[in-house]
This record gives structure tokens, C-alpha cells and sequence, in this order.
């Protein structure tokens, strides 16, 4: 097997910790692992802990905000046909479904229309354009897309359509001639926060279209949370505004889980209509049931249950979404050993590139995410599209996929994206050169490629207590940009070790004077703690009496009632 060892990165940080401490009334240890996240003032601090809707940032504040609320107020007051163009991704479908839900509300004349994943591709598209101004369509609201599409927007002007732009990719040489473009990552905007989804940016555009009418925004909470459902499964830094709609969007759907019914419909078939709903349940239970639509039929599907008043019509889509959801996940187990299984994992690409034309397009993306995982290395997946191919590509933290595609922007047929993941047409020749002179480009140098643990703090046992736990839950919800703290104690005492190979876990019970008996868990790990066990010659101690180092998170484990803290094993090394 191989073992790649990761590194243990500790974070340091001059900030004062005491002073931290006293002021909000937590813990030294919280203070740190606030500090580490940029965290270091008293207003930032008291918003982080307890961030609140009305903490959002002027929507006004955002280059052509005003622009592009004029212009649909306009069409809304004219009864022009207004036609919302999304995505077939769960920002795309939340944005759509945001936008037409605000705008029926208001009394527009209003539609919706999602290109077909492989009949169509991402974006606008030239021949959906001559279908919208052939039903007498006016005014396209395009979200979680059109910043690349020059041609595309020209060509709809030229049939007397006006265009008006709603996302969050990023742009290129050239903008597109929109009556405005809502997209903080345009050079020339001064927004203070660049990281939000589409769905956050339309959620925003919402309601500030409310207040520039003059009308109460009754919608906020149903559409907070299908922002915050976009957020969380489009994978964005939780930090700043995102943070602010992912707690406060949480926090109103576990008071009402039917708030959206159709999104209540996918919670009830799940089984989590009686149990909280947390950043996991949103991106690996509900997020690839409505992405499943757009990957195999139609995003249409997962907007028609997002938008249908009638229960019966609900629990047929929830079902059908769980159904394609199912199918998927099939594709892309199968897709991700084939591919696991071509690779030579001992002489790796720097940027792997693969084409495998067997793959299904749809989960391109998640199977390029999959190896990814696996080898720590960008990696590109291409797979047979309509006469080119097409794929997905996705990047690690240090490497800014966007950057380096764009370079060779020419060799492209469509291409778009960001720094962690892009999307590309690319004829079959061009692949060999892509593949060549990205690796030939790359500098990141084989110690990069090992996983880093960014560690908090050091503690010791006597420091783990259920306070602790209780106090860091106030930092949630964790995921990217505001990852779940990570701690690491030092010549642990492994009393016992339950290796349980049929569960993969691993259950120590670590012990101290000071502290006494702690539980340790660890899921996923009994390999390659088999190999580190016999690689330090340590076979006859592999139930207990071992010393060892060990970076974990803290948390609270209640069995019978009874709360008690424990240490969810990330990595350890023997002593």
C-alpha cells in the first residue's frame, strides 16, 4: 500500500491570546484557533461568533447593482417577458430558483430556462437564444453564468434582447456589452468580498430589488436557505458573507425544515425531516440529489420540485431525484476505479490530464475531484463530448487551476471557471499539448503534493474537556475557508487500541494522570496504522501500551444520554 505521510503544519499567530480571552469570554485555545483565521479584532470577532443577516455587506456596493436593478424593475413595471437562464449545478438551480420565485412575487411576467448538460453545455448558448427571442422574449437575466459570454450576449442583443448578468466566475479579456454585470470578481469592482456563490449574489439582488420597488422582502428566509444550500454545495470559503447565509440560513431551516416545501419534500425522503440538518447533511445527503438532474436528465427537475406547490408532484420528484442521485453515484464509482486503476501512482503527473472516453460526462467533475483526493495533484478528466472533448477539472489549495488554463486559453474550444475548479471543450488533438506544457509550466515541487494538516494549537489531554467542545461549536459551520479546528498532543499514552478492521475504526483510549482517560476515534486509518505499526517493529503492541502523536478535532460523543468528549483521530505517528 502506499502510506503518503502528511505534513503537520502548526499555525502561529502573535495575536493576543489573553487579551482575546477575556474580552469575548472564551478560552485561550478558542482565541487561537480564531486568531488563526484572520480573526483579530473585537467587531470581527463578536460578527463571527454571532453573525447576524443584517451584517451583509451594500449590495449597492457592487459594480452595475444599481444598473441591473433599474433594469429589471423596469421590465416588471412593463410587463416585458423576462427569461432567468441558469445553471444546471445546485448554485445554478437555487440561483434559478431564487430569481423566479422573488420575480413572480412581484407580479413579473417571468421564466425560467436551463440548458441540457450534454446537449447544450454550460452557459449561454446561441441556438437557446434564438428559441427565447422567437417566444417574444425581452430581457434574460442570465445567474451562474455570462461573464465569458461575449458573442453569446452580442448575438442576443442583435435580436433586440436585453441581458443582465448575475455571477461569480471569473472574467476574461473581454466583458460582455450587458445592460450590467453583477460579479464581484470583475476587475474594476470594489465589493469587499469577492467569494460568494451565484445564489448568495441573487439572494442579495432580491432583496435589494424589494427595497428599490419599496415592497416588504416576505420571501427572506424560504430564500436565505436555498442560498445557503448553493453556498454550501458550490464549495465556497465560509468566511465574511458567506458564513453570514450559511449560520443564519442553518439556523432557519432547522426551525422549519418545509420553509421551501419541495426542499422539505428531499429532507423528508432522506429521513432528516426529525434530525439537524448541518453543513454534511447539505452537501453529501440533499446538495447531489438536486445535482444528480442536471447530470443525468434535466436541472429542470430539481427547479420544478423547488417550485411546485402540489404535494403529490413533490414526493414524485424527491423520489426521482434520489433515484438519479443513486445512478450517479454507480457512475461514478465505477469511472473512479477504472481510472484509479490506469494510473501509475508511482510516477505521477505533476497535473494529471486524463481521457477516458468509457467515462459518463455528467460526473466528470466529481470523478476529477475523486483522483484528485487520491493523489493530491490537479487533475483534469476529458471524456467524449459532441465531436470534442469535453471535462472538468479541479485543483488543490496551492494551484490556481483558472490561472494556468487560461494561459492557454487557445487551445480551447469553450473554457471557464475558477481557481479550484474550470470547465473545457477541447479538440482531441490539442489534449497531448495541454497535457505537455501545463507539466512543463507547473513548479510545485514533490513536498507539495504531500496533504497538509494545518494544526491550531498543541495541547495537552488535560485540555480536552466537553467545555472545549461545547465553546469551538460557536465556530461552526466549518468547511472550506473555516475548516474544523485541528489540534495535536504530543507522547499520547495509548492504554488501549480496538482495532476493528470489518467497521475500518480504530477506538484508543488514551490516558494521563492529569486528565485520566480519554477516547480517541478514527475512521478510514486501520491500514495504514497496520503499516506504520510494522514499520516501527511495534506488532506486539498493537492493542495498547503504545506512545504515539496525534492531530485530531474535538468533539462531543453522547451515548445513553451521557455526553462525553472525544478526539476524532486525522493522522498519528509512533514515538
Amino acid at each position: 500500500m502506499t502510506d503518503t505521510k502528511s505534513k503537520w503544519q502548526l499555525n502561529e499567530t502573535d495575536a493576543n491570546l489573553q487579551l482575546m480571552s477575556k474580552v469575548l469570554s472564551i478560552s485561550e485555545i478558542t482565541a487561537n484557533v480564531m486568531a488563526n483565521r484572520g480573526i483579530r479584532t473585537k467587531n470581527t470577532a463578536l460578527s463571527f461568533l454571532s453573525p447576524t443577516i443584517d451584517s451583509l455587506h451594500d449590495t449597492l456596493e457592487m459594480k452595475d447593482a444599481e444598473k441591473v436593478l433599474q433594469r429589471i424593475s423596469e421590465a416588471i413595471s412593463k410587463c416585458e417577458k423576462i427569461v432567468i437562464y441558469g445553471d444546471y449545478d445546485v448554485d445554478g438551480i437555487m440561483s434559478t430558483t431564487i430569481m423566479q420565485k422573488i420575480l413572480t412575487r412581484l407580479g413579473a411576467d417571468v421564466s425560467y430556462y436551463i440548458p441540457h448538460r450534454q446537449e447544450e453545455g454550460y452557459g449561454l448558448g446561441i441556438g437557446a437564444i434564438d428559441k427565447l427571442a422567437a417566444s417574444g422574449a425581452e430581457l434574460i437575466i442570465a445567474v451562474d453564468n455570462g461573464i465569458s459570454a461575449v458573442s453569446e450576449v452580442f448575438h442576443a442583443n442583435s435580436l433586440g434582447l436585453d441581458v443582465v448578468i448575475i455571477d461569480h466566475h471569473e472574467q476574461g479579456d473581454e466583458l460582455p456589452h450587458a445592460i450590467g454585470i453583477v460579479d464581484p470578481k470583475q476587475r474594476d469592482c470594489n465589493y469587499p468580498f469577492k467569494e460568494m456563490c451565484a445564489a448568495g449574489l441573487t439572494y442579495k439582488i432580491a432583496a435589494a430589488l424589494c427595497e428599490y420597488i419599496g415592497v416588504s422582502f416576505t420571501d427572506r428566509d424560504e430564500l436565505l436557505v436555498l442560498a445557503c444550500v448553493a453556498t454550501l454545495c458550490d464549495i465556497v470559503d465560509l468566511y465574511d458573507e458567506n458564513r453570514v447565509l450559511v449560520n443564519c440560513g442553518l439556523a432557519v431551516l432547522n426551525t422549519n425544515k418545509l420553509i421551501n416545501p419541495g426542499l422539505g419534500s428531499l429532507i423528508t425522503l432522506r429521513g432528516y425531516l426529525e434530525k439537524t440538518i448541518d453543513t454534511f447533511t447539505v452537501g453529501f445527503v440533499i446538495g447531489p440529489c438536486l445535482n444528480a438532474t442536471g447530470r443525468l436528465e434535466s436541472a429542470v427537475l430539481s427547479v420544478e420540485l423547488l417550485l411546485s406547490e402540489e404535494f403529490d408532484k413533490r414526493m414524485e420528484l424527491a423520489h426521482k431525484l434520489a433515484e438519479l442521485n443513486e445512478e450517479r453515484k454507480s457512475l461514478t464509482s465505477g469511472c473512479v476505479e477504472r481510472v484509479l486503476s490506469e494510473l501509475n501512482m508511482d510516477n505521477l503527473d505533476k497535473i494529471i490530464v486524463i481521457s477516458d472516453t468509457a467515462a459518463h460526462e455528467s460526473v466528470a467533475g466529481i470523478v476529477a475531484g475523486r483522483v484528485r483526493e487520491a493523489t493530491n495533484r490537479p487533475t483534469i478528466l476529458l471524456t467524449q463530448g459532441d465531436g470534442a472533448m469535453k471535462g472538468s477539472g479541479r485543483s488543490v489549495g496551492i494551484f490556481n487551476l483558472y490561472e494556468a488554463l487560461y494561459a492557454h486559453k487557445d487551445l480551447f474550444m469553450r473554457f471557464g471557471g475558477h481557481a479550484m475548479a474550470a470547465g473545457l471543450t477541447i479538440a482531441d488533438e490539442n489534449i497531448p499539448i495541454l497535457r505537455e506544457v501545463l507539466n512543463r509550466e507547473c513548479t510545485l515541487t514533490p513536498e507539495d503534493f504531500r496533504p497538509i494538516l494545518q494544526i491550531d494549537r498543541v495541547l495537552v489531554l488535560e485540555d480536552i474537556t466537553l467545555r472545549l467542545s461545547d465553546e469551538l461549536t460557536r465556530l461552526a459551520p466549518f468547511g472550506k475557508g473555516n475548516e474544523e479546528p485541528l489540534f495535536l498532543t504530543n507522547a499520547l499514552y495509548a492504554e488501549n487500541v480496538r482495532v476493528l478492521d470489518e467497521k475500518r475504526t480504530l477506538i484508543f483510549t488514551f490516558f494521563s494522570p492529569q486528565a485520566g482517560r480519554i477516547k480517541g476515534i478514527a475512521f478510514g486509518l486501520n491500514e495504514i496504522y497496520a503499516h506504520r505499526i510494522q514499520e516501527a517493529g511495534l506488532e506486539d503492541k498493537k492493542t495498547g501500551g503504545l506512545k504515539m502523536d496525534a492531530v485530531y478535532t474535538v468533539e462531543t460523543n453522547v451515548y445513553n444520554g451521557s455526553a462525553s468528549v472525544q478526539m476524532r483521530i486525522k493522522d498519528f505517528r509512533f514515538n
